[in-house]
């Protein structure tokens, strides 16, 4: 709070007047400055410095909102680990295919997405934990299965990601997963998933919109694919992952 130092003549004192004039002769006339706001609330403390986006340090990626001092960045989802070695073998097998045609990066965490990437609050977290657990208290778990392959791009177009699709034979089960999901990103004033979903595991990823190329070598990456056994998804747990922290919900 700013500090204003009264040491003006008022507006209805004559020119020249002494505005402390009728004052008792037993005050003394000497004025004593008003302690400075730094004297009272301390020194300003600095701004936090920005940080500045560089997209070189994680692969040529452009953040799809700003990083900024207390944003985690959010998103639910279900592990793909009952047939991640399969999934990694697809991976060096279609980089290899398409280099140097199309610079393919492989996905490391290998999951079915039930969210949309969002931004919580630091003091938010465990209480939206606490509120999706309670959400999925009832949701049974089941066995599901990938199959087949689909080119995506972000909602700003600025990267371009080749899945396994899930079975469509899991679909209904999946939704149903899913709406429980849904009302707690509402309750909490975040997006909901895509409508209609297109549940996916996102395997490779190249920078910029390369869906015209990419959609063009798709018959071979299928064929890579289809060389894998089955590819299992067991749903019978549901992550939260924020930032660095990672929390497990799990299933009946």
């Amino acid at each position: 709070m700013a500090l204003v130092d009264y040491v003006e003549s008022s507006s209805s004192a004559s020119e020249g007047e002494d505005p402390l004039s009728n004052t008792s002769p037993a005050v003394s006339q000497k004025r004593f400055a008003l302690p400075t706001a730094e004297t009272l609330l301390g020194c300003k403390k600095p701004k936090p410095e920005e940080v500045v986006d560089d997209p070189a340090q994680h692969g040529g990626r452009i953040r799809s909102f700003k990083h900024e001092r207390g944003n985690w960045a959010t998103y639910i989802y279900v592990p793909a680990g009952a047939c991640e070695e399969q999934l990694e073998d697809f991976q060096a097998e279609a980089m290899a295919k398409l280099a140097p045609e199309v610079e393919l990066t492989a996905n490391e965490s290998l999951h079915l997405s039930l969210s949309r990437t969002v931004v919580l609050q630091y003091h938010q977290i465990e209480e939206f934990s606490r509120s999706l657990k309670t959400a999925l208290h009832s949701c049974t778990g089941f066995s599901a299965s990938l199959q087949g392959l689909r080119i995506y791009t972000n909602d700003e177009g600025t990267r371009t990601f080749v899945a396994a699709q899930l079975d469509a034979a899991f679909t209904e089960k999946t939704t149903k997963l899913l709406k429980p999901i849904d009302s707690v990103m509402l309750e909490y004033r975040l997006p909901p998933f895509y409508d209609p979903p297109s549940f996916h595991v996102s395997l490779l990823w190249c920078v910029g919109d390369q869906t015209k190329v990419l959609t063009e070598k798709l018959d071979e990456l299928q064929q890579l694919l289809a060389n894998q056994e089955t590819l299992p998804l067991a749903v019978t747990e549901v992550h939260l992952k924020c930032g660095n922290k990672d929390f497990s919900y799990s299933l009946k």
